[in-house]
């Protein structure tokens, strides 16, 4: 990991870097809270946040969630998790629908209408080294597709979780979007690789749980840090409220969102409003637990 990071941190932006799906927060959760609070998470792709995150679940959870992503584009998004805390095994699929988009030539005729697409579908598994040690790793397998063009290829996330002494406290770490893909149209696809760096403090008071959690993300496509803190307050284990913001994004800021749990049964809604004239993203996710 320190190798790794290494890497990342005296890395140029440089080549054509594809397969940005890798870097959207799927669940209305995550997204909320600005791409943090996998670890307090009721969906089932927490996982994706962080690889040891589903190991703090403790159930069998089932999520689908319907992202209206940027520009009238769709994300749509389902996993499960099956955690006894000792180990954990997840499966998810990401798709992105970017709908249909006029195809013309060099200079500008109309030609017809092509539709791209992100597919990633994502295998995952924890595992309890010691009572305070976490690992867990997530395999991803990729699908890119543009007009005729298409490209394949996977990616792995590795992650580690420490409790601390202290109660309610976690240091996390991850390496994301390690992996390989095929050529586009002769052009080789550079993977967002990502080192990520986390603090979590979770209180309880009576029936008032209070998590935040600050993280620090440096991409390999990007020369520049990136932080995001986000914060979940949960009354009653009805009614919960998510508050998030990025730090060093260039159209990204405050985040916003709100969950009612029903026994089995959880509503999420998440609100990412985006600067520049681009469309708010708007979330909604629907979970049962078993």
């Amino acid at each position: 990991m320190i190798l790794s990071l290494s890497i990342i941190l005296y890395a140029e932006t440089s080549g054509e870097y594809g397969f940005q799906l890798l870097k959207i927060a799927s669940g209305p959760e995550g997204a909320s809270q600005a791409g943090t609070g996998g670890f307090s998470s009721g969906e089932a792709y927490s996982f994706m946040l962080n690889p040891t995150a589903g190991l703090f679940a403790k159930q069998r959870i089932i999520s689908i969630a319907q992202n209206y992503w940027i520009f009238d584009t769709k994300l749509n998004s389902a996993g499960y998790i099956n955690t006894n805390g000792k180990s954990s095994f997840g499966v998810a699929y990401r798709y992105l629908d970017y709908g249909k988009l006029d195809n013309r030539t060099d200079n500008g005729t109309l030609i017809g209408e092509f539709h791209p697409m992100d597919l990633i579908f994502s295998l995952n598994f924890g595992y309890r080294i010691t009572p305070n040690q976490y690992a867990g790793i997530n395999a991803n397998a990729l699908y890119e597709k543009i007009d005729t063009a298409s490209a394949y290829g996977y990616t792995f996330d590795l992650g580690y979780t420490y409790l601390s002494f202290i109660k309610g406290q976690k240091f996390s770490a991850a390496i994301k979007n390690i992996g390989k893909t095929s050529a586009m149209e002769n052009e080789t696809i550079d993977l967002p690789i990502s080192f990520e760096l986390g603090a979590i403090q979770e209180y309880y008071i009576n029936t008032i749980m209070l998590s935040g959690e600050l993280k620090l993300i440096k991409h390999i496509d990007d020369d520049e840090f990136k932080a995001v803190l986000g914060t979940k307050v949960e009354l009653n284990k009805i009614l919960d409220v998510k508050l998030g913001y990025k730090l060093n994004f260039d159209a990204e800021s405050f985040t916003a969102g709100f969950g009612i749990n029903l026994k089995r049964i959880a509503l999420d809604y998440a609100y990412v409003p985006f600067e520049y004239h681009i469309n708010d993203v708007h979330i909604i996710g629907l979970t049962y637990k078993f």
